[in-house]
């Protein structure tokens, strides 16, 4: 790549970011421009948004995109492959967004970067990014094309890989103008990146003081292991349906609680969804296609002629031919078809969760990658493991006896989704079921029944029905009904009806009785939810007083959306009525918790006697062997009161049950590492510039979230790009 190549991949804006946004790279699509000329909008002057009375101008926020868009297709190794549309605009509208709050704030601080700054860094300092445009074979960098380029940018045309005297003026002109633009753009990232740390160091100074004493406790904890076994007793032994939670209760835990609730502009709505899905008469057409097919092979009975209609099908439906592949590496819904069919064999009508299928094995050969078949009965451990491993040596039994296998699983089986099928598991390769599964059931022969095999999920009785290490090629035809356009059009008439009788003053739930749609009511949301994945329809939302009702909207699950406002909570003091909900399953889960008081009490006295929570066996045992105090609880989650009491409680003896914050606890801790002061005082000082920049990005952070909220941020994105 010459010098001129690789000087125009330069994209500032993908290479480094503000502190708070940017994440990855992304794509978008260009805007309707119909949708700006109908507005009577100009693309050069329409704004996208307004952030605090500054626009965003729709031709600056689709350059951005398009540069991101190069910028990703450069990195991905298939340039042809689907880009996020929606992802990618969201990314560039953050990362413009923040860039406007930041040089506001900054000008209200009396913050600037001055021209001398940006000379400095361009000249003393250039960013790697823009240096790595610049460096030789050795990696070092060329100052003299460097300087020659920033100090002069006319003498872009000396580096073009041609004769400057035979370039066309025109390109000549481009290439200089181009090059220009360019850095302009470093320019005002650099300006930008500047500002930021200013802005950083000036939020962010008054916050970052770490003490000693704090410092040295957290290498103290990360630092601190031990090995414990443990009976947890969490929400889950307790039904939620079972508790009650008084008004008086839910006010009483608000008030206490204000301070963590937060006054946001919220709304709560109601909706309905119409399934945009195909008429019985769109139906009616696609079985016509499928008996078509299915006339057409019947009256064949030469495998060449066979062929030969199948494939005509093939091109006629847009089916598929797919090459030599791994057994494993087919779609098991297939593989139950193929894995027995002869060759050439057509397959069909076979109906599927995504459409009805005809299948034809094309070919078959030996490999390496062996399948097996497998069917199982799934007995779960429940609160008593050795209750449950009796009752699964039981039905082995009755399996080995001659009983059938299907029936039994049917009936026994806790494994309710494959307990429908007979405990039919399909064909799976190694690396789809958990190891002890796995392991067993490769190892068993066709026909035989092994177990109890011991998983996660409880034991299992496993009969191994059929073991392959084919490759297949095979073809498909898929045929899937498709929705008209009467039935199309009749769907949003029948939902613009909806709406215009809502509007009218017609009951919202009862129209949607009438038509047998069921009525779903939401929490309360913020205008950063996007509602069904589009922002649009949260703006319309938002829009809406209590008792509005939304225009139909299409989203991307394939169905019409109408919804209605049936409370607004206004910016300012915290509702109780936003945070209900939520309060109500915190009051839930607390009392949960005390309510396993007694059962913890009872466990313990059951195991105390025992000495050692290893000779345990009527309850599940937890064992953890390089426990941290960080409060990361493997198997439970996040309980900070439980991994202080393992570092700091004495080892050997099975504690008392502690109460943590998922949960109760009986505890038996074997050994602990705890680092001794020397080694706490040789690692402190790094810790503590760790947490200094810790404590800097959360202020700045925070700082900046709290700039967010408070912005006036006018967001018209849903005018120009329809996935907004």
């Amino acid at each position: 790549m010459g010098t001129f190549e690789r000087i125009r991949k330069i994209s500032p804006y993908a290479l480094a970011a503000f502190v708070v946004i940017f994440v990855g790279f992304m794509v978008a699509s260009d805007a309707d421009i119909s949708t700006l000329l109908q507005q009577g909008s100009n693309p050069q002057t329409a704004a996208i948004a307004y952030i605090n009375g500054e626009k965003i101008l729709y031709k600056d926020f689709q350059e951005r995109v398009n540069q991101a868009i190069e910028q990703q297709r450069a990195q991905m190794q298939n340039p042809e492959a689907e880009i996020d549309q929606n992802q990618i605009m969201t990314q560039v509208w953050d990362q413009m967004v923040t860039e406007i709050i930041l040089k506001q704030e900054a000008e209200k601080l009396g913050i600037k970067v001055t021209n001398n700054e940006i000379v400095d860094i361009l000249i003393e300092n250039p960013p790697d990014f823009l240096a790595r445009s610049f460096t030789d074979t050795a990696g070092n960098l060329n100052k003299q094309i460097y300087y020659d380029l920033i100090t002069n940018p006319e003498n872009i045309v000396k580096y073009m890989g041609r004769d400057p005297n035979q370039i066309p003026i025109e390109e000549r002109e481009k290439a200089i103008s181009d090059f220009r633009n360019d850095l302009i753009k470093i320019e005002n990232y650099l300006r930008s990146q500047k500002l930021n740390e200013a802005l950083n160091t000036t939020i962010t100074t008054a916050g970052s003081f770490i003490s000693p004493i704090y410092a040295k406790t957290v290498v103290k904890d990360e630092n601190s292991f031990a090995d414990v076994r443990f009976i947890h007793l969490g929400t889950r032994d307790i039904n939620p349906d079972e508790i009650k939670v008084t008004d008086q209760e839910i006010k009483d835990y608000f008030e206490k609680n204000k301070r963590y609730f937060k006054g946001e502009n919220q709304r709560k709505i109601k909706y309905v969804r119409i399934p945009i899905q195909p008429s019985k008469e769109d139906s009616l057409r696609a079985e016509k296609r499928v008996q078509k097919i299915l006339d057409d092979l019947n009256t064949l009975n030469d495998i060449a002629a066979i062929d030969s209609a199948f494939e005509v099908r093939i091109s006629e439906f847009g089916g598929e031919s797919y090459d030599w592949k791994l057994i494993k590496d087919i779609d098991p819904s297939r593989l139950s078809y193929l894995a027995n069919a002869a060759d050439r064999q057509v397959i069909g009508p076979v109906k599927l969760f995504d459409g009805t299928y005809f299948f034809r094995l094309d070919g078959r050969r030996k490999g390496e990658n062996e399948v097996v078949q497998a069917s199982h009965i799934l007995v779960s451990f429940g609160n008593n493991k050795d209750s449950a491993k009796a009752e699964a040596e039981k039905i082995l039994r009755r399996a080995r006896s001659g009983e059938d296998f299907a029936k039994l699983a049917q009936e026994l089986s806790q494994d309710k989704g494959s307990a429908v099928q007979g405990g039919d598991l399909g064909y799976f390769g190694k690396g789809r079921m958990v190891k002890p599964f796995e392991d067993a059931a490769f190892a068993a022969n066709p026909g035989q029944i092994v177990g109890p095999v011991e998983t996660q999920f409880g034991y299992h009785i496993i009969k191994v029905v059929d073991k392959k290490s084919d490759e297949l090629k095979y073809s498909e035809i898929k045929i899937t009904p498709t929705i008209s356009n009467p039935t199309r059009n009749k769907l949003f008439m029948d939902a613009h009806s909806f709406v215009k009788q809502v509007e009218e003053g017609k009951s919202f739930d009862e129209l949607a009785k009438q038509l047998n749609l069921r009525v779903d009511t939401s929490d309360f949301i913020s205008k950063t939810f996007p509602l069904f994945g589009s922002w649009a329809l949260t703006n319309e939302v938002f829009e809406l007083k209590v008792g509005g009702v939304t225009k139909p909207k299409e989203t991307k699950q394939k169905e019409i959306v109408i919804m209605q406002v049936i409370d607004a909570v206004s910016e300012g003091a915290p509702s109780l009525a936003v945070y209900e909900k939520e309060i109500r399953r915190n009051i839930i889960r607390k009392k949960q918790i005390e309510m396993l008081k007694d059962k913890a009490q009872k466990v313990y006295n059951e195991v105390k006697t025992m000495g050692d929570l290893a000779n345990v066996t009527n309850h599940n045992v937890i064992h953890l062997e390089k426990l941290s105090n960080n409060g990361q609880v493997p198997g439970v989650g996040m309980d900070v009161v439980f991994t202080n009491a393992v570092i700091n409680s004495e080892t050997g003896k099975i504690l008392e049950p502690i109460r943590g914050e998922n949960g109760w606890y009986i505890i038996q801790i074997y050994s602990k590492t705890i680092p001794n002061e020397s080694e706490i005082n040789s690692n402190y000082p790094e810790k503590a510039r760790e947490l200094r920049q810790s404590a800097r990005g959360a202020a700045y952070g925070s700082w900046f979230q709290t700039v967010k909220q408070k912005a006036k941020i006018e967001d018209y994105r849903s005018k120009f790009y329809s996935e907004y």
